[in-house]
């Protein structure tokens, strides 16, 4: 697959301080061969005027009320013409401007599906608060808590025909269903990009809200439970131990200031 054609979805909905520098992050790559879609919820703010100054920019701008944030990105998904497709939600940044080459020669360069990176959570002055560093991938990871970071995940298009889109029954669980039943309960060809894809904002329901991680955790299990298996009794104990190396490994990057390193890579 050469010079494979990347379709971006980002999502948005009342993000009109942080979608500028969302749209912004995936124009500026020096990778041509994009095809970005926004998928706007009906926004009541500004976000759409802001999304509207991009227009000649953007190849498919989509704005209609929505049925929540799986529905959106599968709206996106749906209306994608390009051979990998990939997400990244309003209020979130590539981690500089080469990621979509290095994603399009990763495909390139080998027979597979799926590819997945790693993540940095940061705050608004871009200080790490969380690093998501993910290992090279087996599919045993998963029964110990193990699951790439969403937005890092690279999928090709003809995959979503064979396996479906994301549930939108399942609250703010749809990811974790989704790369579970892609990456775990479907023999799908996955290799890892060992670089940094996304920087995540804080304020996302997954890096905030920590009184609900265990209602989430019990989602999570769910999850298993509608693929048809149980998960293995320790997997959630192993799973929350996951977050505290991320916070140590977010602390190091500050300490020597790696992670300035990164996002000029």
């Amino acid at each position: 697959m050469d010079s494979p054609k990347i379709s971006i979805i980002s999502i948005c909905y009342n993000n009109e301080n942080d979608v500028r520098a969302t749209i912004e992050s995936v124009l500026s790559q020096t990778y041509g061969n994009i095809e970005y879609i926004i998928v706007d919820g009906a926004s009541t703010d500004n976000s759409l005027n802001i999304i509207n100054e991009y227009s000649e920019k953007v190849d498919k701008i989509i704005s209609e009320p929505d049925n929540g944030i799986y529905d959106a990105i599968n709206k996106g998904i749906k209306s994608s013409t390009g051979d990998i497709v990939g997400l990244i939600h309003a209020g979130d940044r590539l981690i500089n401007t080469r990621v979509f080459g290095k994603i399009a020669a990763h495909f390139s360069e080998n027979e597979i599906d799926a590819s997945y990176g790693h993540s940095i959570i940061v705050n608004s002055s871009d200080t790490p608060l969380r690093v998501n560093k993910s290992p090279e991938f087996k599919k045993s990871l998963f029964k110990f808590g193990w699951m790439p970071s969403h937005q890092s995940v690279y999928i090709k298009r003809e995959v979503f025909d064979r396996l479906g889109l994301y549930r939108t029954d399942l609250g703010g669980a749809g990811d974790y269903e989704f790369v579970l039943r892609y990456f775990y309960f479907n023999d799908l060809r996955v290799k890892r990009l060992d670089d940094f894809i996304v920087k995540f904002a804080l304020g996302g329901e997954s890096t905030t809200d920590y009184h609900r991680i265990p209602k989430r955790q019990k989602v999570h299990v769910e999850c298993w439970k509608v693929n048809g298996e149980s998960p293995p009794f320790y997997m959630v104990p192993i799973k929350l131990s996951r977050k505290v190396n991320q916070f140590v490994l977010a602390f190091w990057y500050r300490f020597t200031k790696k992670h300035e390193q990164v996002f000029s890579m």
